[in-house]
């Protein structure tokens, strides 16, 4: 069966956090078995708890459903230069980097402001380097959380490396990249760095023509 919000949201009905929420609320008033009264009737409280599980699901991945509909008009979405493992990474894929950056990557958004800024950069990020990147980015992503909810002494030299690669980007100084490449190797030998979070660091780096060094 369908989820009856999944389906409002894709279709533009349900426009935000709050509108889901409400939307749920209104469901909840006449199911829920402390809220309902009399009006409830015979499998109210069957009808409430699927669409409790329905809510907690689209709820999750808001954006995903908001912003995924939103691609286009109909049919597969477009691909992008990022769709496939090699090649170089799109323009747009560093700009949506650089905000993520800006915005406090990595982290998990906590409330609806939140969500509607940096999720959705996160999204675009995804987006522009494709699904061939998608897995690795992912595992990218889960390691610097750990590093961050572990307080991890590694977290703070690993952004500073993806800022610099940033940077590097723009200006293109020789002593700018002999800083990325040492680290790189810094990096490469952290016990604290596993293979996806090195991975997606070196794939940065390779897109900038960096890394080579470290073969």
């Amino acid at each position: 069966m369908a989820n009856r919000f999944v389906r409002r949201i894709k279709s533009g009905d349900i426009d935000s956090v709050e509108e889901l929420k409400s939307e749920f609320k209104e469901i909840a008033k006449l199911t829920h078995p402390d809220l309902r009264g009399d009006a409830g009737g015979p499998g109210a409280e069957s009808e409430f708890v699927a669409a409790r599980a329905e809510y907690e699901a689209a709820l999750r991945d808001f954006e995903k459903h908001r912003f995924g509909a939103r691609r286009g008009t109909g049919g597969p979405a477009p691909r992008s230069r990022g769709d496939a493992v090699d090649g170089p990474l799109p323009d747009s894929a560093w700009l949506c980097l650089e905000l993520m950056l800006k915005r406090g990557f990595p982290k998990v958004p906590r409330h609806e402001k939140e969500i509607l800024r940096y999720e959705y950069a996160r999204w675009r990020f995804a987006q522009a380097i494709g699904e061939g990147r998608g897995e690795l980015f992912r595992g990218f992503e889960s390691e610097l959380l750990d590093m961050k909810a572990f307080r991890s002494s590694s977290l703070a030299p690993t952004l500073a490396l993806l800022r610099d690669l940033v940077e590097y980007r723009y200006a293109q100084l020789p002593a700018m990249r002999t800083h990325v490449v040492l680290s790189l190797g810094r990096l490469k030998s952290d016990p604290m760095s596993g293979p996806a979070l090195f991975g997606f660091v070196s794939l940065l780096a390779r897109d900038l023509g960096i890394g080579g060094e470290l073969a």
